[in-house]
């Protein structure tokens, strides 16, 4: 008997396997959630630089946030772990009803943890993360309401 497509489509995500915390099982979820995205748009001015379109298919970041950092002489990504924060909240959102403070707590602590392994300092993005923020417009285009969308 043949597994669902579906199944063996998530089952071929999976290339690490460990029951003990490990960087590479944590680099490919933040892979395997953007996946699960229509699109990510970058062309909106959005508060705390990111958010997500109320079906969830769609995370919004701040136009303004620039799509890497210099660590060291190594160029960073900061999309994905953006990506992976907003994907990880909106689903405990939707999915177990979670009051936002806990649902943002958790998706913190999993960007932390997917920014750790690709081997950055998390003081490093915080701080990266924080002043880009701050830089950033806080007027909202219309177009664009954070996590209302």
């Amino acid at each position: 008997m043949k597994r669902p497509k579906q199944i063996r489509n998530v089952d071929a995500e999976v290339t690490h396997w460990s029951d003990d915390i490990s960087g590479e099982v944590v680099l490919e979820i933040v892979t395997a959630l953007r996946k699960r995205l229509r699109r990510v748009d970058g062309s909106h001015d959005i508060p705390y630089l990111a958010g997500y379109s109320r079906d969830g298919r769609t995370v919004f970041i701040d136009r303004h946030m620039p799509r890497s950092f210099l660590v060291g002489k190594r160029r960073v990504r900061t999309d994905r772990f953006l990506i992976t924060h907003e994907v990880v909240e909106k689903a405990l959102l939707d999915q177990l009803r979670l009051h936002y403070l806990h649902a943002h707590q958790i998706a913190l602590r999993t960007e932390q943890a997917a920014v750790r392994a690709a081997g950055v300092n998390w003081r490093d993005y915080d701080r990266f993360t924080n002043r880009t923020r701050r830089r950033s417009p806080t007027s909202v285009s219309s177009a664009c309401r954070a996590t209302s969308i």
